[in-house]
């Protein structure tokens, strides 16, 4: 079972399309319609945004498209309380299951908890439909990552990942065999796929690193051990990489964080040998305006090229995660100077391997064997 996969701008959304419903079309045949489902390794419930967040009191993100018309596809159930083992206690409203996911400060989505047949491709070019899935039915969604993109915003929900009973992935059971892949490109994807099971493309000398549950995080955590730059290893205090007893801290692989996030004494080290190394650079300018007074951004000279910008490599446990210059810089034209900046930010609590620095590698993750394997691919042959 496969999905094609696409993104929009610097693969800053990287997202899947999927089927969603059964809609009566004039032939007399059920019919689902297509939507755009961001994959989100790091958290457990798949949702979607519906009508309902049209109502008063609710409140909608930005979508290029209309919410889900969920009152008119005949698959669609919601749960009863009680009813579902996924309805978690004292999230109830008038009889029916509710859920509520939190992102940062300000930033959730809530609604009702319901079941409907989830379309997607297989590799033999059919469709694939999968009945009673679990999801999540936003009707209020607030602070959503997505609303800069105002009404160009292609995504229209999430794609939970992420470890716990409630993931897309452990509700495919023996379909997936807890295993998926994706490849993202450097631009807007095409033939490249979420792949599960035995869907997914074999690829040879991809390396491969523990990844764990830290509870009660549904994200895939790994062994950060150290960061380098261009071959020289950065001096990071192991506690700062390491998991603390209540959970924070220690490093996550997530697709659906759109950059890196390292947490301060760590991004603090790295931007400041970056910012050493690029000073030397006589191709380079530094590049400064007052709203992006405290990045690292510069400006190009005539004939400065991105092959003597540093390699950031990230030392996993038994493996090495390199991210060329082109994923740790944002590269962008303005009034008429090429330009680039750090594209990896601060954070107060957690390290987050985002979906920025993992462009034009392959990501094979089993769940079941606890191994996330990963190395260099051509996204269009073998994603």
């Amino acid at each position: 079972m496969i999905s094609p996969l696409t993104s929009y701008g610097d693969p800053f959304l990287f997202f899947a399309q999927v089927g969603v419903g059964s809609f009566q079309e004039k032939s007399g045949h059920p019919r689902f319609k297509t939507y755009n489902f961001q994959i989100d390794t790091g958290n457990e419930l798949s949702w979607i945004q519906c009508e309902g967040c049209q109502n008063k009191g609710n409140m909608c993100f930005p979508h290029k498209d209309p919410p889900y018309l969920n009152s008119q596809s005949r698959s669609y159930k919601p749960i009863s309380c009680n009813q579902h083992s996924f309805c978690e206690p004292g999230q109830c409203k008038e009889g029916m299951c509710t859920y509520n996911v939190t992102y940062g400060p300000g930033s959730y989505t809530s609604g009702n908890l319901a079941s409907e047949t989830f379309t997607f491709y297989s590799s033999h070019g059919k469709h694939a439909a999968l009945e009673d899935i679990t999801f999540g039915c936003s009707t209020d969604s607030r602070n959503m990552k997505y609303a800069f993109l105002f009404d160009k915003n292609p995504v229209s929900g999430v794609l939970g990942m992420g470890w716990g009973p409630r993931s897309f992935l452990a509700q495919l059971g023996s379909i997936s065999h807890g295993k998926f892949s994706y490849c993202i490109k450097a631009n807007n994807t095409q033939n490249t796929y979420l792949r599960f099971g035995k869907h997914i493309v074999k690829s040879n000398n991809l390396q491969t690193t523990r990844i764990m549950q830290v509870k009660p995080s549904a994200a895939y955590h790994v062994n950060l051990l150290g960061i380098s730059v261009n071959g020289v290893k950065l001096n990071i205090t192991k506690t700062d990489l390491a998991v603390r007893k209540d959970g924070s801290r220690g490093c996550s692989i997530d697709a659906g964080t759109l950059a890196t996030l390292l947490v301060k004494p760590v991004f603090d080290t790295l931007h400041a040998a970056l910012a050493d190394h690029l000073s030397r650079n006589q191709n380079l300018k530094r590049w400064i305006i007052h709203k992006l007074h405290k990045d690292l951004c510069y400006e190009q000279l005539s004939g400065a090229g991105r092959e003597n910008l540093p390699v950031v490599t990230f030392h996993l446990e038994n493996a090495d995660l390199k991210v060329k210059p082109e994923a740790v810089f944002l590269f962008r034209e303005f009034e008429g100077k090429n330009v680039f900046c750090l594209s990896m930010l601060s954070d107060d609590s957690k390290t987050i391997i985002g979906a920025y620095q993992q462009m034009k590698q392959k990501f094979v993750y089993d769940t079941k064997a606890r191994v996330l394997s990963f190395g260099p691919e051509d996204c269009e042959k073998n994603g």
